[in-house]
């Protein structure tokens, strides 16, 4: 038998080999489901922050973007979305292209992600300061629209959740909100004057929506003022005195094995996600080569 009858015939034995063969099945369902459930979640954020933003009527200022809580779900709501569907639908069609886009979004996030992780760690301070910003940005926001509640519900969470008050400290609220101010160039007769808001409060911030007012003007109070507020004389015992940016680090020094725990198991899933996309490309391309 001559060298073409040789190929001819390794040809069709190859052929009869590769008839029936598909690629894997558990690789190709498993990044299908996986990223289905990605794509629903990411639409669900990206419904929910669309929402919360025409909800606020307001004109976004691209200073506030990083603070404003609708402008940041859209965003990864719709990064989520994005990355989701090229990789459902392109698992479940066995679309190259899509699968190749797919991996080539995971290893940037997980680039990002790992980018992230280490300016953290090496920028503490830098950390506290953009975080001190964050908040006094929101302080000077509070209740000054009412179409602004995402945002105050987001920092009274936070100083609930962290038991903190203010950036800083809770002097932060009477020195930049206009309705805790207590200077005399501006200020206004409130009764949250000189205050705080209930969620700075240690007890009773849920139910005594007053429990953080006054708390500075004590020691110029008339008699009849100070019996009428009697329980403010000591500051500490009435609201938390530590700053939240002091407390967002602290807690994410007691809790960093959780969170290196968490971002460990983020990393080994895109990780698994991409390698299973490659498996699946290069099936596809050996079975295209083959045809």
């Amino acid at each position: 038998m001559g060298e073409k009858g040789l190929r001819r015939r390794r040809s069709l034995v190859e052929h009869s080999y590769l008839k029936g063969k598909d690629t894997s099945k558990c690789a190709k369902f498993t990044l299908f489901f996986f990223n289905l459930v990605l794509w629903a979640c990411g639409g669900l954020l990206l419904g929910v922050g669309i929402y919360a933003t025409v909800l606020q009527k307001v004109t976004v200022d691209v200073a506030s973007l990083a603070t404003n809580p609708g402008v940041i779900l859209i965003a990864i709501g719709g990064i989520m979305f994005f990355v989701g569907f090229f990789g459902s639908v392109g698992a479940l069609r066995e679309n190259k292209c899509m699968l190749k886009t797919y991996g080539f979004c995971v290893l940037t996030i997980l680039i990002i992600e790992i980018g992230a992780g280490v300016a953290a760690f090496l920028l503490q301070d830098e950390f506290v300061e953009q975080t001190k910003n964050g908040m006094l940005s929101a302080i000077r926001l509070y209740h000054t629209t009412n179409m602004q509640t995402d945002l105050d519900d987001a920092t009274e969470v936070t100083q609930r959740s962290l038991k903190c008050c203010g950036a800083n400290g809770p002097r932060d609220w009477p020195q930049n909100n206009i309705y805790f101010n207590c200077t005399r160039e501006t200020f206004l007769p409130l009764i949250s004057s000189c205050g705080v808001p209930p969620s700075c409060c240690r007890e009773n911030g849920l139910t005594d929506s007053q429990c953080g007012y006054k708390v500075f003007s004590y020691p110029n109070m008339s008699l009849a003022e100070q019996a009428r507020y009697p329980n403010i004389a000591n500051i500490s015992e009435i609201i938390y005195t530590e700053g939240c940016a002091d407390a967002a680090l602290n807690w994410v020094k007691g809790n960093y094995i959780l969170l290196g725990g968490v971002a460990f198991g983020v990393v080994v899933v895109e990780i698994l996600a991409l390698l299973m996309a490659c498996h699946l490309v290069d099936q596809i391309n050996f079975l295209l080569d083959h045809v």
